[in-house]
């Protein structure tokens, strides 16, 4: 029972740090006024943040299950190691979709529509570049789709979770099977 109790603490703690990181990003995007600018969400800071933060939930995992194999006498189950990392996923998910629920539906209830009438031309530009490399052609009737689906902040949170869920799970099933070690006899 005590693992249980340290499985879940360590969750706790590592997963309000996973929560964290983006939360403050857009609250500081939020206070100075920068939420609807696309530099902070698409090319430049933006995509600068966003491989940060791919680098940062492996890093957050590592020492989550190295320091919980250490604090039970250096041993450490694969599904410990997989727990660990998805109770992380969880709190820090829920932390995050309580954040942007509370954004967009009291603070910026309009924040896509916002968003998207601004920064239109740009995101239709890359959209545009991206289909013709494919060889496809792209019109404002796809932009349109594109709006309504990437804008929704269901489908946002949606995809969001599941992307992260299964590098979380990839992730903590990699480092236990590096970690891992059975308690000596």
């Amino acid at each position: 029972m005590s693992h249980k109790i340290r499985l879940y603490q360590f969750a706790l703690k590592y997963g309000l740090i996973i929560a964290a990181i983006p939360t403050l990003y857009n609250i500081t995007l939020l206070v100075f006024d920068l939420h609807l600018d696309y530099n902070y969400y698409g090319e430049g800071i933006g995509e600068s943040y966003t491989k940060a933060r791919a680098f940062l939930l492996p890093v957050i995992l590592f020492i989550a299950i190295y320091k919980y194999r250490k604090v039970n006498a250096g041993t450490l189950k694969l599904i410990q190691a997989i727990k660990l990392g998805l109770w992380i996923l969880l709190i820090g998910s829920i932390v995050v979709i309580c954040y942007n629920l509370i954004f967009r539906l009291l603070i910026e209830p309009d924040f896509s529509t916002k968003f998207y009438d601004l920064n239109r031309e740009q995101i239709y530009a890359i959209q545009l570049e991206g289909h013709q490399e494919l060889g496809m052609d792209y019109t404002n009737a796809d932009m349109d789709s594109h709006i309504v689906t990437n804008g929704n902040v269901w489908n946002t949170l949606f995809a969001n979770v599941v992307l992260n869920f299964i590098f979380t799970f990839i992730y903590s099933l990699i480092i236990g099977l590096i970690m891992r070690k059975k308690a000596k006899i």
